[in-house]
């Protein structure tokens, strides 16, 4: 707002009030109280977001409608008071959770603090934990979650839409973005959708999101969940738009990339160059989570040569005594390494931890034992469980999990020509994606040049653009 020309304030309480409210891109989020402060009218503006309005009622508008004096410093018990004579100052007060204070043959606007305080309602994320950024996380409180994005992000374009689904569950869902930044036909496309939604009794987060997912049918996850505010604000100031919903502790993000399932927030608070080789390990994460499995089971079947002579001799003698094939081999891990894991979610904290480390010690080797598993698959399928475990995003993690099986039969039957053929059918269904209306593989399909390092590594901050424009 500091770049804006100022627009100064007049004597006339309507022309103030309108003058103030016309600030705002989103003049619904204004709510206005009149009042008679010694035969004098009034006008109390304030923004429904920021403030607290039991504060509002018991520190400014009852001393108001009590007092016997005409200067408002005398009559209001709060210590933040200050007085404008221009609507962007005022405006900027109002975002900070500050009221405006008006009086008729007056242009001075008093700002009072009666903002909310969320010290102790923010939780600490689980999912996504940083060594040096913020630790504040999102709760089950949709109110509480919508102040914790705009306390750090006090811009006058954010727009915050809010809708109540089902008829009997009545679930809140707050749809937030900038306009400046936001690509209006998304946001219009978005918002048809969510106000689409005709359900009896909304189960789960999980119904509303599948529902705003363009095809249901692709494994490849088109939403972003977020647990931090800070995250949050970065996709919204990339011009992205947010799905908040009641008793959900995850804020919604669309349209999405593939790439953008990669970036994590300890690439931005940390050294650039720390940030990148972090980021390409995750891309190698990625390949290992889905070809890994693939090529052991396609050496082994059909490509023995492209081994030296020396391992060709080490891998038969594991696999000398072995009945089944690799593919049964790598099938039966995955299904066990799954099943550890899930059992590892339901149980109780207190034994989660003794359940997978004792299960993966005493299956692992007795499986070997019985020579059920060779030695070799067991290294293999332990190296692709801590390569999807290094994914930063769960649903990401499941989609190349569920991809790498169909994989995995190819390789057994066409051996590198399976493999070769898979990953075509995948680019293929990657390049043709969308997520409303933005190219899911976005800025390889459609190529374009000067996005492709931004979306690969992390870049210096100095040779980050100011973004001026909606999203592409």
């Amino acid at each position: 707002m500091a770049n804006h020309v100022a627009l100064p304030t007049s004597a006339d309480l309507e022309s103030n009030i309108r003058g103030l409210t016309d600030v705002f891109n989103a003049p619904g989020d204004i709510y206005g109280r009149e009042f008679r402060l010694q035969e004098i009218k009034g006008c109390i503006l304030y923004h429904i977001a920021y403030t607290d309005r039991e504060r509002l009622q018991n520190s400014v508008l009852s001393p108001l409608q009590r007092a016997t004096e005409t200067r408002l410093e005398d009559v209001l018990p709060i210590l933040d008071l200050k007085r404008v004579t221009d609507f962007h100052s005022a405006a900027e007060g109002m975002k900070q959770g500050k009221c405006a204070i008006m009086l008729d043959q007056s242009n001075e606007i008093m700002l009072a603090d009666v903002s909310i305080q969320l010290t102790d309602h923010a939780a600490e994320p689980q999912n996504e934990q940083t060594i040096r950024g913020s630790h504040d996380g999102f709760v089950d409180d949709l109110a509480t979650n919508s102040q914790l994005i705009r306390k750090r992000l006090t811009a006058a374009d954010l727009v915050e839409r809010n809708y109540v689904l089902g008829a009997k569950s009545s679930l809140s869902v707050s749809l937030l973005y900038l306009q400046e930044m936001a690509d209006p036909n998304v946001v219009e496309q978005i918002a048809a959708k969510i106000a689409g939604i005709s359900v009896d009794f909304v189960k789960s987060a999980g119904q509303i999101t599948e529902l705003l997912e363009s095809s249901t049918l692709s494994f490849f996850p088109q939403t972003i969940f977020s647990e931090r505010p800070d995250t949050t604000v970065s996709h919204l100031m990339d011009g992205r738009v947010v799905v908040l919903i009641d008793g959900n502790a995850m804020a919604v993000i669309l349209p999405v990339t593939f790439f953008m399932f990669f970036q994590v927030p300890d690439d931005y608070v940390s050294r650039w160059w720390n940030g990148t080789f972090f980021r390409f390990l995750r891309y190698i994460s990625m390949i290992l989570t889905v070809a890994l499995p693939s090529i052991y089971i396609a050496i082994v079947s059909n490509h023995f040569e492209v081994l030296p002579i020396d391992l060709v001799f080490s891998l038969k003698a594991s696999l000398e005594n072995i009945p089944f094939d690799p593919l049964i081999e790598a099938l039966f891990m995955i299904i066990v390494l799954e099943l550890l894991r899930e059992a590892a979610l339901r149980l109780p904290k207190s034994i989660a931890s003794t359940l997978s480390i004792v299960g993966g010690l005493v299956i692992g080797t007795e499986v070997v034992n019985a020579n059920l598993v060779s030695t070799t698959m067991i290294v293999v399928i332990a190296l692709t469980a801590v390569a999807s475990f290094s994914l930063p995003s769960q649903e990401m993690r499941l989609a190349l999990r569920l991809v790498s099986i169909p994989v995995m039969f190819a390789s057994a039957m066409l051996g590198f020509v399976g493999i070769a053929l898979s990953f075509s059918l995948l680019f293929m269904h990657l390049t043709k994606l969308e997520s409303f209306g933005v190219p899911y593989f976005y800025p390889f399909a459609p190529l374009e040049p000067r996005r492709l390092l931004p979306a690969l590594i992390q870049l210096p901050v100095r040779m980050f653009g100011k973004k001026t424009s909606k999203q592409e």
